[in-house]
């Protein structure tokens, strides 16, 4: 089994980076959970919208993760831009107050908003890693 660094080490640059920003998007995600910032669950309108966001913020980044780590850049790169395009709707929806009937405090907000940036970095990278695996291929 190789080890993490020589794992790391066969990583291309676009890789290393998409997989970085799985790892800081999933953080985010799960500062953006109850069990970080967000204080607002009893003012959620449906059980849907916890769904979604455990899934713009948990499991498409772990899934991204898992991908680029176990060599599927084409899975990665379109989790990376299927993830961007959901992550760029949450912070809008959420100061509309869709998802929830109070506003959201100054920590989630700044949180979303850093999503919006990491969403901007799916966008960037994660054609190029699909377009680099599919050069190769």
């Amino acid at each position: 089994m190789p080890s993490v660094s020589e794992r790391w080490m066969s990583l291309g640059d676009s890789e290393r980076i998409l997989l970085v920003l799985f790892g800081v998007g999933f953080i985010l995600g799960f500062l953006l959970t109850p069990l970080g910032f967000e204080t607002r669950m009893n003012e959620l309108r449906t059980l849907a919208f916890a769904a979604f966001f455990v899934t713009v913020g948990l499991l498409m980044p772990i899934a991204g993760l898992a991908s680029v780590l176990f060599h599927r850049p084409k899975v990665a790169g379109v989790l990376a831009v299927i993830d961007a395009v959901l992550s760029f709707l949450i912070a809008p929806a959420d100061q509309a107050m869709f998802f929830f009937t109070v506003p959201p405090p100054p920590a989630v907000t700044a949180g979303e908003y850093l999503l919006i940036l990491v969403g901007v970095g799916y966008m960037l990278y994660g054609p190029r890693v699909y377009d680099d695996d599919r050069r190769k291929g």
